[in-house]
């Protein structure tokens, strides 16, 4: 990636949401806002993509044949490497790597009704992999907010990605950023949500809403924010079916972090499974 090709990525995707409030992530829509020769140069440097068609097995094949050739301690640099350059591609390949390390290869099997479209082990919907595949606005996503996702087609983009990326290394700014969250989270009052946790740490780390969400969203996945029945992917797949919402009027927040509150503080043991290794 370079500046050229993400900015052609983010202005079109900008100027479709411009024109077409409703249906601006669809294909048809904001292809209108890109020039051939942009879409060329975009696709060649590895940040805009062709719709493809891939199955619910393969999907989980290319998961499982992807989080292999990668190392752990790999994509948690490229985490913390994020925190204080604000480069926002690297940082939701953690997310990835934890989930696509805990899931298993597996059929589809459909939902209780009236979900059955929907697979019961990943949360798949059947249309999501029947129609052809859009990484564009995932992409779009993970460059503009660096937001992670359970959804397997966007962890599936993320490893296949990640090995095209160069190395980097975090550096003592990217740790004392990291351990100045995980002293707002231990210090957190009680009662205290995740909506609070983002503006409480707000002031750490240059960031937008948006961005600090993706980091707290983040490290719900990997196992650091939860509360005593709703855990991230760290130990085990949390399947569609075991994914529960909060009985609240608005539930945006990603799972499991949604149920985590300042009395649960921090899972010190997943905190030093990732980020208690020595540097280089």
């Amino acid at each position: 990636m370079d500046k050229k090709d993400v900015a052609i990525l983010v202005k079109t995707m900008t100027n479709a949401q411009k024109n077409h409030l409703g249906n601006w992530c669809e294909w048809e829509t904001y292809m209108q806002f890109i020039s051939d020769e942009d879409f060329a140069y975009a696709k060649e440097k590895g940040v805009m993509f062709d719709l493809q068609k891939i199955a619910h097995n393969e999907i989980c094949q290319r998961i499982k044949s992807a989080v292999a050739k990668i190392k752990k301690k790999a994509v948690v640099d490229a985490f913390l490497y994020s925190l204080s350059t604000r480069d926002l591609k690297y940082r939701s390949f953690l997310a990835s790597y934890c989930i696509g390390k805990s899931l298993a290869e597996h059929d589809f099997e459909s939902s209780p009704k009236p979900n059955e479209t929907i697979c019961a082990v990943c949360g798949l919907a059947s249309f999501e992999f029947e129609d052809p595949i859009d990484f564009n606005t995932i992409n779009y996503f993970k460059c503009k907010h660096g937001s992670c996702s359970d959804n397997l087609i966007s962890v599936m983009f993320d490893l296949e990605q990640f090995p095209k990326f160069p190395r980097v290394q975090p550096n003592d700014g990217d740790y004392e950023i990291l351990n100045k969250i995980k002293e707002k989270i231990e210090n957190a009052d009680a009662s205290s949500t995740i909506a609070q946790l983002n503006k409480n740490i707000s002031k750490i780390i240059q960031s937008n809403e948006e961005e600090r969400l993706g980091i707290l969203e983040s490290l719900g996945i990997i196992g650091i924010l939860h509360d005593n029945q709703h855990f991230g992917y760290a130990d085990t797949f949390v399947t569609y079916l075991e994914i529960k919402h909060r009985p609240i009027r608005f539930d945006d927040v990603g799972y499991p972090a949604r149920w985590w509150q300042g009395k649960f503080g921090v899972d010190h043991e997943k905190l030093k499974y990732w980020f208690g290794e020595k540097k280089d």
